[in-house]
């Protein structure tokens, strides 16, 4: 699940930073962050588990898939934030200090490269769309 949280936590902060514009997602934009470089050869397939998120992103309505690129070579998706995506994304903690948003916390973590923030931000933030509580709008 830390790698799920990672994955959606990156790729929410740079479509938040990039809404409303679509942007062309590969996996190779995140292997560095996700994977360490010891286990590049190893049992992990970060190819389909990138797909696989994006795909789950999409049908749990958080995404939109602008266009499908995948070819052998890869999956490569152009994606945009949905409106519950950008509803989710712009709720502001009550439990965490300040007025940033979810999407501007992942943004700025995401850059700053703090995985375990990330992840509690994900993690907070799927939960709360899911019951509605725990976020003020």
């Amino acid at each position: 699940m830390a790698k799920f949280n990672l994955l959606v936590g990156l790729l929410f902060g740079r479509l938040y930073e990039e809404f409303p514009v679509s942007l062309r997602v590969t996996p190779e934009q995140f292997l560095d962050e996700i994977v360490d470089k010891e286990d590049y050869e190893g049992s992990f397939n970060f190819m389909e588990y990138f797909e696989s998120t994006v795909k789950w992103l999409e049908t749990a309505g958080y995404i939109w898939v602008a266009q499908d690129l995948s070819d052998d070579g890869g999956p490569e998706f152009d994606v945009v934030l949905s409106e519950k995506g950008l509803e989710t994304l712009r709720r502001v903690p009550k439990s965490l200090e300040g007025t940033a948003s979810i999407g501007e916390r992942l943004s700025i973590f995401g850059r700053s490269k703090a995985s375990d923030a990330v992840g509690t931000l994900v993690s907070l933030a799927i939960t709360s769309a899911v019951s509605g509580s725990g976020i003020a709008s």
